[in-house]
């Protein structure tokens, strides 16, 4: 017996005008059945009885062995104690493999009694082909099932993108999250190595641009074009591509200090080609074919002088010059690769309709992590399009998530829980290598009833997180948890001056008169975003002064402790706009309230900042570290005493101001 996944790719949302309903783009009966977790679901895969039994077994690579095969075999056993017997592995490059546009990263796996099969036409196939397998052994639980897979992306790139201009990140951490990375077979990342703090990178031939008195923060953190190339090394070990971003003409308020005068100046320009000299000199274009000079966020008189300037330079030296694109930005040169982006409706609310990408492009306009909440992070990428298409080409060229704790941290190690970056790497791998049918653009606000596709699809793949989470990801931070369980009930909104009238109906459960109510799904409810998001949400016409109860029930097997993650508002970590720290026993500085089982709870918290931090107005490049009180969901789970049975917890939520990310997040936790 076996279940097969077949890709069925629809290459428009749109039929006759009427919007698709989001499908999966795999059987969901095939996911459910599979006794793995992997991420990405391969393209098909057959599971067939049977299994073989890998306990103690550590897998010996034959046949068509090279490095990046060698260095993901030592990778997957470091760490961890090996047995004494042996998984043969058989892994057999043949041209023919595959069809030739499927070719250059997909693969074969066969798992049978004959033991394991893995045949690619490429090296990265083989690459791509032996992460599933590390995947199937570190979640299978001492037994492979028999299967046969066939596997490709459907993207080029899966990226993701560090901020190590504004905080400065270790080689070894960097190296860290590449071989993590490499895991879920994203391809890329893009090194942000300059901004507005720093130059970061070694200069020979300006050692000014480097002293510390220019900087204003790492202050000696330098990385050595020894370790620069270091690091591309061990990223192209793994079957990773490196795109080094250099940022220009903007967001270089430190070679103004060094120098006294601006890049795009005469006197800048001159300096901007003796830098570009030096790094391309440094580090090959055999090892690093695109250099990113992002040229965003800016205004200069001589933009097209400027960007011509730096795309001559950057193709003398053999390289592809890359762009930030957006309405922002100095305009794209002829050549350049575009990385599009966007903050607001204009953007971040739909995937890019195809017709709009006329050049090479990256997609990282679903929402930069360091932006939104880890939830809502994870469902954008889960169900919105790379370039809005269900599949790349030689212009839409994949996905980069994007990490911009612009805010100074001091301690680095809180940056990939503040910004939610493995759960969020993990949702963006998925889309960008399975690719999709109709776009789910609305889904990520209002989330899918389970009874729906959408929603089958999400839950199955919270499950296959949480999986993965404790397989290969343990020790890193990953603040995102099941939720689609959830259920509400939304009643309101009601202006809140109105509030106390229908308080007492709706806690006790009785239908008040006049108020609106609908259900709606997960434990993380958004009901209107801040303005740097779009103002998006269940609720998006409706302003400041109104207040929404939402209602769920939470069945317990037994009377007890339960652990739960609670927060109502937390700070951008770019704008640190939000409402602040709860004062003691209270649930946020809006005037959250929660009763369950109809007796009103208090905040067990005790918070050093209790009444602090609120931003109303943008705090941009803030110097005062942000501390984990400010992030609700970087902290310990909060324990509620249930009763065993049903118990009705109620949250009265007011919407006090536009810089409030409005919404309800109370998300049972399960060890």
């Amino acid at each position: 017996m076996w279940l097969c996944c077949v890709l069925g790719l629809v290459c428009s949302p749109v039929t006759n005008g009427v919007e698709k309903a989001w499908t999966s783009p795999h059987s969901l009966e095939c996911e459910a059945t599979a006794p793995v977790a992997l991420i990405p679901f391969p393209q098909q895969v057959k599971w067939e009885s049977g299994s073989l039994n890998v306990e103690g077994k550590e897998p010996r690579l034959t046949g068509a062995v090279n490095a990046m095969l060698r260095t993901a075999l030592a990778d997957y056993q470091a760490g961890r104690r090996q047995g004494n017997g042996i998984l043969p592995v058989q892994c057999k490059l043949k041209q023919d493999a595959l069809p030739p546009e499927r070719a250059a990263e997909g693969y074969r796996l066969r798992i049978g009694k004959g033991g394991v099969r893995l045949t690619a036409a490429t090296p990265a196939g083989l690459l791509n082909g032996f992460q599933t397998l590390r995947q199937m052994l570190t979640t299978a639980q001492g037994k492979l099932p028999y299967c046969e897979i066939t596997d490709w992306p459907a993207f080029r790139y899966r990226g993701y993108m560090q901020d190590c201009g504004r905080n400065f990140r270790s080689v070894e951490r960097l190296k860290k999250e590449l071989a993590l990375a490499a895991q879920l077979k994203v391809n890329l990342f893009h090194w942000h190595m300059t901004d507005y703090p720093a130059w970061h990178v070694e200069c020979k031939s300006y050692p000014r641009l480097n002293a510390p008195q220019h900087r204003t923060r790492d202050k000696n953190d330098t990385y050595t074009y020894e370790q620069i190339r270091e690091v591309f090394a061990y990223a192209a070990e793994r079957g990773i591509t490196i795109i080094p971003e250099l940022d220009m003409p903007g967001h270089s308020a430190y070679f103004e200090r060094a120098f006294g005068f601006k890049m795009h100046t005469p006197q800048g320009m001159k300096i901007v080609g003796e830098l570009l000299d030096e790094f391309c000199r440094e580090v090959p274009a055999d090892i690093c074919p695109i250099i990113h000079f992002g040229a965003d966020e800016v205004r200069i008189p001589n933009a097209a002088e400027f960007v011509d300037f730096v795309t001559k330079k950057l193709q003398s030296h053999g390289r592809t010059p890359m762009q930030w694109a957006s309405s922002r930005d100095l305009p794209v040169g002829e050549h350049s690769i575009e990385q599009r982006w966007g903050e607001g409706a204009d953007m971040v609310a739909k995937s890019i309709p195809a017709g709009r990408i006329k050049r090479r492009a990256f997609d990282s306009t679903m929402g930069y992590a360091n932006l939104l909440d880890p939830a809502l992070l994870v469902r954008r990428y889960f169900f919105m399009r790379p370039c809005g298409s269900a599949e790349g080409d030689e212009k839409k060229l994949g996905s980069i998530i994007c990490i911009w704790p612009d805010g100074k941290v001091d301690n680095k190690e809180y940056i990939p829980g503040m910004c939610a970056m493995w759960p969020a790497m993990m949702a963006m791998a998925e889309r960008a290598w399975k690719g999709g049918g109709a776009d789910g653009d609305h889904l990520p606000l209002d989330m899918p009833a389970a009874t729906t596709e959408a929603g089958r699809a999400y839950a199955l793949f919270e499950q296959r997180m949480q999986r993965l989470r404790n397989a290969q990801f343990e020790g890193e931070s990953f603040p995102v948890w099941p939720e689609s369980a959830v259920k509400w009930q939304l009643i309101g909104p009601v202006a809140t001056a109105d509030s106390a009238k229908y308080r007492d109906d709706v806690i006790a459960g009785r239908a008040a008169k006049g108020l609106a109510a609908r259900s709606a799904y997960g434990a993380n409810l958004y009901f209107r975003t801040r303005p740097d998001t779009g103002y998006l949400g269940m609720f998006t016409k409706v302003r400041p002064g109104h207040t929404v109860w939402a209602v769920t029930t939470i069945h317990a097997d037994k009377a007890g402790k339960q652990k739960f993650m609670v927060g109502f508002d937390a700070p951008a970590r770019s704008n640190r706009r939000w409402s602040g720290v709860p004062q003691n026993r209270t649930w946020s500085q809006t005037g959250t309230r929660i009763w369950l089982n109809g007796s009103e709870l208090e905040n067990p918290r005790t918070y050093r900042l209790a009444g602090q931090k609120r931003h109303p107005d943008n705090a941009w490049n803030f110097e005062a570290p942000l501390d984990p009180e400010e992030i609700w969901w970087v902290q310990d789970p909060i324990e509620i005493e249930l009763r065993k049975g049903n118990n009705t917890f109620v949250i009265e939520q007011p919407y006090i101001g536009e810089f409030q990310s409005w919404g309800v997040s109370l998300i049972p936790v399960k060890e």
